[in-house]
């Protein structure tokens, strides 16, 4: 019966420890798909940014999203992300939809 008590508290803190390792590493999992929403958000926002300037600076939205990336600055990664960015009219906000590309 002695054996066995002093058993317990090993096991308990090998448990204890296990339980605190899966803990971490769902955290982790869980801060990586935030940082990935994060930067979809980035791209989104920048696209958003470089409109917003455009149309201050020239009295028009650009026709292309080739025109915003070359003149405004905008940078995303084509290889990570598609961005779908349609025009009506030179005085009607495009609109922007960002997608993050299959791995």
């Amino acid at each position: 019966m002695k054996r066995f008590m002093s058993a317990v508290p090993v096991v308990l803190g090998i448990v204890l420890f296990a339980a605190l390792i899966l803990w971490l590493v769902l955290a982790l999992g869980n801060a990586s798909g935030a940082s990935d929403e994060e930067r979809l958000m980035q791209v989104r926002q920048s696209v958003e940014n470089g409109l917003t300037l455009c149309y201050a600076a020239e009295g028009a939205y650009p026709m292309s999203l080739d025109y915003l990336t070359e003149s405004y600055g905008v940078v995303y990664d084509k290889e990570r992300y598609i961005v779908h960015y349609e025009c009506f009219a030179d005085n009607v906000r495009p609109t922007v939809t960002v997608i993050e590309r299959e791995n």
